[in-house]
């Protein structure tokens, strides 16, 4: 026989195009995920750079106002200096975003009822009205005396009946006739002074136009400014009031309402004449 042949190896079947080995599935698999992350961290930083820049809140005061921060970037910004009178001063009443105020452009002109006054007053009303338009820039000029009682007054102003040319009015009333008008405003908080302010209607109410100072002239004794309960004192604080000045916590400021006062406080402080600043000529004219 003659000798058999011994069999063929099996053919080595070549890898078909579409399929590859691991180690380059791999490699493309890492390249894959190399382009998708570089794209992600591409739109990530595009998106910073579009995110618009937060407004930052100034630090707080009676205003309340706000500024937003600088567009570009400094090397070394300088801190601009600001007085310390953080929450010593409010604005009675806002309209627009800003406080109501006189026009400090304008005369206020004034007159005073003293017919309830026990000692004289004019010397305290000058020297108040002096400190007021120093503050403010508002000058200040009288027209005489008046007989007109808060009541009256206040018709005229809120009502428009024409009594007597004169914005502002101050009327000093014996106690009882103090009590009295408190009870008919229905008011029944203790008290030894007040003011009232008026303000216009419509495109106008943003400006007061008149005012009222009320004074119980039995309950401040002793004249000038030697205390803050002093006779001239009491009366430049309600004389803030109408110019638009509201109560503060700040027990170092002239127009602080509460039991823990400064009682040696002779004047306005610093957060009084600040608030002060910004109701008068600083603030611009009114049309």
């Amino acid at each position: 026989m003659s000798e058999a042949t011994p069999p063929l190896p099996p053919a080595t079947v070549p890898p078909r195009p579409d399929r590859m080995g691991p180690s380059r599935g791999l490699l493309l698999a890492a390249s894959v995920l190399v382009l998708v992350l570089a794209v992600v961290l591409g739109m990530l930083a595009v998106t910073s750079l579009l995110r618009p820049t937060p407004v930052l809140p100034e630090a707080a005061t009676g205003s309340g106002a706000t500024r937003s921060s600088s567009a570009g970037p400094t090397a070394t910004p300088t801190p601009t200096p600001r007085p310390k009178v953080d929450g010593s001063f409010k604005f009675l009443e806002r309209v627009g975003g800003g406080p109501v105020r006189w026009d400090p452009c304008e005369t206020i002109t004034y007159a005073v009822n003293t017919r309830g006054a026990t000692s004289p007053v004019r010397a305290d009303l000058n020297e108040a009205l002096r400190r007021l338009s120093r503050a403010t820039g508002i000058e200040f000029r009288s027209v005489g005396t008046t007989q007109e009682t808060f009541i009256r007054a206040y018709q005229r102003m809120r009502y428009g009946g024409v009594i007597r040319e004169a914005a502002l009015i101050l009327i000093w009333v014996d106690h009882v006739d103090y009590r009295a008008i408190l009870r008919r405003l229905h008011d029944p908080r203790p008290s030894i002074a007040f003011a009232k302010t008026m303000a216009g209607l419509f495109e106008n109410q943003d400006q007061y136009f008149g005012g009222i100072v009320v004074m119980d002239a039995d309950a401040t004794a002793s004249r000038g400014f030697g205390s803050r309960y002093a006779h001239g004192s009491v009366l430049l604080h309600e004389l803030g009031h109408i110019m638009g000045l509201d109560h503060v916590t700040d027990a170092d400021q002239l127009m602080y309402s509460g039991r823990h006062a400064h009682l040696g406080l002779r004047d306005l402080g610093p957060g009084d004449l600040e608030g002060l600043r910004r109701l008068g000529r600083d603030a611009g004219c009114l049309d």
